[in-house]
C-alpha cells in the first residue's frame, strides 16, 4: 500500500466524530485558503451540500448574509506587492455572491488585507494599510531589527468604512489613536507592517472591535471620535484572532498562543474575557494543552445552545465544544492544496488544508437550500 505522505491528511479527513445529543447541528462554512474559490458548506454528517465558485481565489474568508447570500473577501492577483508576505495575506476584493455564485455586488480597495465585515448601516468596515511618515515610522518599537519594507518603509493599519460603490466615508488610522510604545510589535514579528490587524467587527453600541496579531493586543473603538474604549494586551493575549462582542458583551476570541511569554511550549485556547478587565469568564483548551494548536489563522463562534464551534484553522480542524469543554463534533477539511497554486504565488513545499475561519449556521439561515 502506498503511504500517503501528507502528515495531517494521512491522520484521517472529513467527520470525525459526533455526539449529535450535544452539538448544535445546522451547516458548516469553511473556505480553504489554498483554494482557488470555491467555498464549501457541509451539513451535520460532514456530507457536501453546497459550494459557491468565485473566479477570485480567498483574501481570507466567507460568511453568510442575513438575506441568505454569501459575503466572500477574495483576493485580487494584480493588484500591487508592497513587500514579500503581502502576497499572502492581501484581499482587495469584496463580492456579495447569491446561492447560484452569481456576483450580486462588488468593491475593491488595493490595500486590503485580513478582514472584512459588513455593519448593520449595509456599508463594509475593512482593514487596509497606508505607509507611515518617517518620523511616526521611527515611534515603531519592538520587530525584528532591519525588517522594514523595501525602501525602509513601515505600513500602518488603517480601518476604513466604505459604501459599495468604493466611497470612503470614516477612516480610523493606528498611527492616530495608539501610542506606540504601549503597542510594541513581538521581537519575533518584520517592522514592515504595524501592528497587523486581522480582525476588524461591530458591536452592538455601533463601536467596533479590532484586533492586532503582532502586538498580541485588541482594542475597541469609538466611532464617533476614534477613542480606545477599552485595551486587552499581551498579558492575556498571543497573536490572537477573531475577537468579537457576545450578546451579553463579553468578547469571544481565539486565542493562538505563539510566543505566549507565561509558557515554554505553545498551545491556542479559546478566551471569553471581560473587555472591561481582561479578566477570563470562560476558557477552552486541550488537555494536555499542546494537543490543540494553531500557531496562525483561527476562530471561534457561540452557539445558541450554549457550545462553542471553533476553527483550528492551520491545520483544517473544525470542532464543537460544550461549555464544560467537551468535544461534541470534529470535522476535518478534506481540500488539500499547495499554497499559490494557480493563484499567482510561489507554492509552498506541501499541500495543506487551512482556513482563516470557518461558521456554523442553523437550517432557517439558509432559507434557499
Amino acid at each position: 500500500m502506498t503511504v500517503d505522505q501528507n502528515t495531517l491528511r494521512r491522520r484521517g479527513v472529513g467527520l470525525i466524530a459526533h455526539d449529535p445529543a450535544r452539538g448544535y447541528g445546522g451547516y458548516t462554512l469553511y473556505t480553504p485558503i489554498t483554494s482557488a474559490g470555491e467555498i464549501h458548506l457541509v451539513d451535520i454528517e460532514g456530507r457536501p451540500v453546497h459550494t459557491w465558485h468565485s473566479p477570485h481565489p480567498p483574501g481570507r474568508q466567507a460568511q453568510l448574509l442575513p438575506n441568505g447570500n454569501l459575503f466572500y473577501a477574495a483576493k485580487d492577483t494584480a493588484s500591487p506587492t508592497l513587500f514579500p508576505i503581502w502576497d499572502v495575506y492581501h484581499g482587495g476584493i469584496f463580492q456579495e455572491l447569491a446561492p447560484d455564485s452569481t456576483v450580486i455586488r462588488e468593491a475593491r480597495h488595493p490595500f486590503h488585507h485580513h478582514d472584512a465585515s459588513l455593519l448593520r448601516n449595509g456599508n463594509l468596515i475593512v482593514t487596509v494599510v497606508e505607509p507611515l511618515d518617517p518620523a511616526d515610522a521611527a515611534r515603531i518599537r519592538g520587530g525584528i531589527p532591519g525588517s522594514e519594507a523595501p525602501g525602509g518603509v513601515i505600513y500602518g493599519d488603517v480601518v476604513y468604512e466604505l459604501t459599495w460603490e468604493g466611497e470612503e466615508v470614516w477612516r480610523w488610522a493606528a498611527i492616530d489613536h495608539l501610542d506606540p510604545e504601549e503597542f510594541p510589535l513581538n521581537p519575533h514579528f518584520a517592522r514592515e507592517h504595524w501592528p497587523m490587524a486581522n480582525t476588524v467587527n461591530e458591536r452592538a453600541d455601533g463601536s467596533l472591535v479590532v484586533g492586532f496579531r503582532s502586538a498580541s493586543s485588541t482594542v475597541a473603538v469609538d466611532r464617533a471620535d476614534g477613542s480606545v474604549l477599552w485595551h486587552i494586551g499581551p498579558d492575556v493575549l498571543a497573536q490572537q484572532h477573531h475577537p468579537h462582542e457576545l450578546a451579553d458583551g463579553n468578547i469571544l476570541v481565539f486565542d493562538n498562543g505563539t510566543y505566549r511569554e507565561t509558557t515554554s511550549v505553545p498551545y491556542s485556547r479559546v478566551l471569553e474575557l471581560d473587555p472591561h478587565t481582561g479578566k477570563q469568564v470562560w476558557s477552552y483548551e486541550d488537555n494536555p494543552p499542546q494537543n490543540f494548536y494553531s500557531p496562525y489563522m483561527s476562530s471561534a463562534q457561540r452557539l445558541p445552545n450554549g457550545n462553542t464551534f471553533i476553527a483550528e484553522g492551520s491545520f483544517g480542524r473544525l470542532f464543537e465544544v460544550t461549555p464544560g469543554g467537551d468535544v461534541v463534533w470534529e470535522f476535518v477539511v478534506p481540500q488539500f492544496r499547495s499554497f499559490g497554486e494557480g493563484v499567482g504565488l510561489e507554492s509552498s513545499a506541501g499541500a495543506q488544508n487551512s482556513v482563516f475561519r470557518a461558521h456554523r449556521y442553523s437550517a432557517d439561515q439558509l432559507p434557499w437550500l
